[in-house]
């Protein structure tokens, strides 16, 4: 495999744009300043969220947030409170963070971003922007499909670690959190065919972008900020791999072809340079009851997507 430093890298903005296109405004606009009915309503039938953050030295976290739904709180149309999230002192008061929340059964995700504040063991994120993510994503990935468990090793740690790598091949969907150069954090899901995400050596891992709703809100932090934090999951699964370390963006055609995995090839690869790979049970996720089937019908009250974006685009970010 070609070493990364000599693989043709993305850099700017302008080099981004020519691939993808410039972001379609009505895009944009589709997310809103504030929490409106159509949050609160994904939020109270969600027992799955992924929050993630920047820290003061500039390294990301991800953390899962589960249990009953409704596990994020609510308070009004600019909070929402988790209750002892278990996040390290590190992320400095007020600091950028990013929530993805997940509803079992349902084929959108919610985002929502804004800073980090504590009130003694609960996490409270001052809402600064909300919306519904066309998560295309997540029917790529058959995440709410119905898998038999495996008898796999149960933690591991490293990208060489077989454990790891067998968690890595069987992987559909996993969540991304980086941060702009402006301090505004995000967390974005990915999916596709089991095991896109690769590991090119002990050191690297390398997953395709495939463009969703044309924000391409991650890319263009990874151009201002590399450091990133990767969340992967595996459908049935109570484990989870927390990923650290540096991304870049390249055209490469070798990795293009070799993550396509039976798909178009993806236009760009995100490459990893990794400072560590922690794979291990997460008590939250199993408390979340994420992958029984008998919870995946909490989404049957929600609104098609197609109504919430149109009631989004008619609010026209107004207060």
């Amino acid at each position: 495999m070609t070493e990364v430093s000599t693989r043709h890298r993305i850099a700017t903005v302008g080099e981004l744009e020519a691939l993808y296109g410039e972001r379609p405004p009505v895009t944009m606009v589709k997310a809103i300043p504030f929490l409106d009915d159509h949050c609160r309503s994904f939020l109270q039938r969600s027992p799955f969220a992924v929050l993630g953050a920047q820290c003061t030295d500039g390294t990301q976290r991800s953390l899962v947030v589960g249990g009953a739904a409704g596990v994020v709180e609510v308070v009004d149309r600019n909070t929402l409170r988790i209750e002892s999230p278990g996040l390290p002192d590190s992320p400095g008061e007020g600091g950028p963070a990013g929530l993805v929340s997940l509803v079992p059964g349902y084929g959108e995700t919610l985002r929502v971003n804004g800073r980090l504040h504590r009130d003694g063991t609960a996490a409270v994120l001052r809402v600064e922007e909300a919306y519904l993510h066309c998560a295309r994503c997540v029917t790529r990935s058959g995440l709410w499909d119905t898998v038999e468990a495996t008898d796999a090793a149960r933690s591991g740690a490293g990208l060489d670690d077989p454990a790891v790598r067998e968690f890595l091949t069987r992987s559909r969907f996993l969540t991304v959190t980086s941060t702009d150069a402006n301090g505004g954090t995000d967390v974005s899901p990915r999916g596709d065919e089991a095991g896109f995400a690769v590991p090119l050596d002990p050191g690297t891992l390398a997953f395709p972008d495939r463009p969703g709703n044309r924000r391409t809100d991650t890319l263009r932090n990874l151009l201002q900020h590399p450091e990133v934090a990767l969340l992967s999951l595996v459908t049935g699964d109570d484990r989870v791999l927390h990923v650290r370390g540096r991304a870049t963006i390249t055209d490469d055609p070798d990795l293009r072809t070799l993550l396509a995995a039976g798909l178009a090839e993806p236009e760009l690869v995100v490459v990893v340079d990794v400072d560590s790979a922690d794979l291990r049970p997460d008590p939250r996720l199993a408390a979340s009851r994420l992958w029984r089937p008998d919870a995946r019908g909490a989404h049957a009250e929600l609104p098609r997507a197609g109504q919430i974006w149109t009631d989004h685009l008619a609010l026209d970010n107004v207060d």
